[in-house]
């Protein structure tokens, strides 16, 4: 380019000329309105249309020839950029995600916290900043700053590049930034000694071998609503949200249809709304999953306790939530004097449980609802061996 330009094959007042009428029709493409054309008595022509404003009203403009409104609205919109800030993009982007179903309440809710987090503090802010002064050099030093200043760890940041990805990329096709925001993130590096690690407490994240049969005979011992529920979740490894959704429709012998979940979000009042969505997390979690004969038997007992409930947990006639359940485990913890764990951890045990009997990979993702046995065995495997266990296996393995 510069080379055609430096000889003459292509003219710079020419180049400009095309930049700066490709960039009008752009925002002209952009405008919601439309151009009306009235004539007035004495047959002269006048071209009409509104503007956007800020307080949700539209502002009335006229003009005698299309040229002459055109320029006014150019000249709107190249001014409302010049006023544009992170902010300003960002509500724009997720409140167009919400209105076109492209997440849900609960994702937005997240947007916005995660927002507040990583946008609002920290010592190097883009915030205050006109979008379109934003660098790439910005970026990175805002990006490594609230790595630093907020101790984030790998996944923590994820959240981070999921915001400034949308942000960025909603904004370059609204013409608010050139910012390229995949090339951006394909030449960022980022070390790991960057980031905070976390050691994880093992023992922690899945009920032991030897805590397994306490839990379980307790449960059985105790065998109301609540104790079946969690019972129930060590048997099939379902989310909770999936188990206090389950309908008796759902079941079908030896297989339980997930097809919905509990969905948690505020209201415009900041007030916690817990509702029933159709559809399981993930795509992958509406599945068919197999049971035990065990696990049959539960079912047979819950539907025993609420035979004629539209939920198969209930209590009072009002469906059990989630958070129920985990208060519920909480206090069997305590009780048995083990250490503190949620039923997601029971998920976990599950996952671990199929890993260790040596089931088929593929089956264990259609189980678990993941799309790829590589989630499960990263984030849902630990070994759960007690240490008298693992010193026999060591003691077996290591004989020379």
């Amino acid at each position: 380019m510069n080379y055609a330009v430096q000889t003459g094959i292509i003219s710079l007042d020419t180049m400009l000329n095309d930049i700066e009428a490709m960039e009008r029709k752009e925002l002209l493409e952009q405008h919601p309105y439309a151009i009306t054309v009235t004539t007035e008595k004495s047959g002269k022509e006048i071209f009409s249309t509104y503007l956007p404003s800020p307080d949700g009203n539209r502002l009335f403009r006229r003009r005698n020839t299309r040229e002459e409104l055109e320029e006014v609205i150019v000249s709107f919109y190249k001014a409302l950029q010049e006023e544009i800030y992170i902010e300003n993009v960002f509500y724009e982007w997720i409140d167009r995600k919400l209105e076109f179903c492209e997440i849900q309440k609960a994702s937005y809710d997240r947007y916005i916290n995660d927002y507040k987090r990583f946008f609002k503090s920290g010592t190097y802010s883009i915030s205050k900043k006109k979008f379109k002064n934003i660098t790439e050099d910005d970026l990175e030093i805002f990006i490594k700053s609230v790595i630093r200043d907020l101790s984030l760890t790998r996944k923590a940041y994820a959240g981070l590049r999921t915001l400034i990805r949308g942000i960025f990329k909603y904004a370059k096709k609204r013409k608010y930034t050139s910012i390229s925001i995949t090339e951006f993130f394909g030449d960022l590096e980022l070390p790991n000694n960057l980031f905070k690690r976390r050691i994880i407490d093992k023992q922690k994240e899945v009920f032991m071998e030897n805590e397994i049969p306490l839990v379980i005979d307790y449960l059985k011992s105790k065998p109301d609503i609540y104790n079946l529920g969690i019972l129930l979740t060590f048997q099939t490894g379902l989310r909770v949200g999936e188990l206090s959704t389950l309908k008796p429709q759902d079941l079908f012998r030896r297989i339980i249809k997930i097809r919905r979940t509990e969905d948690k979000y505020r209201d415009e009042n900041n007030k916690w709304i817990v509702t029933v969505k159709e559809h399981a997390k993930p795509d992958a979690g509406n599945r068919d999953l197999i049971i035990s004969t065990t696990a049959q038997e539960t079912l047979d007992k819950i539907l025993a306790l609420n035979p004629t409930g539209e939920y198969l947990f209930e209590h009072g006639g009002k469906r059990i939530r989630g958070n129920t359940f985990n208060k519920r485990l909480s206090l069997i913890c305590k009780e048995l004097n083990i250490p503190h764990r949620t039923m997601h951890k029971i998920r976990k045990t599950y996952g671990t449980t199929l890993i260790d009997s040596d089931v088929d990979e593929g089956f264990i993702t259609e189980q678990m609802g993941h799309s790829d046995i590589s989630t499960t065995k990263k984030l849902y495997y630990f070994s759960n061996k007690t240490s008298k266990n693992k010193e026999k296996q060591i003691e077996n393995a290591i004989s020379f």
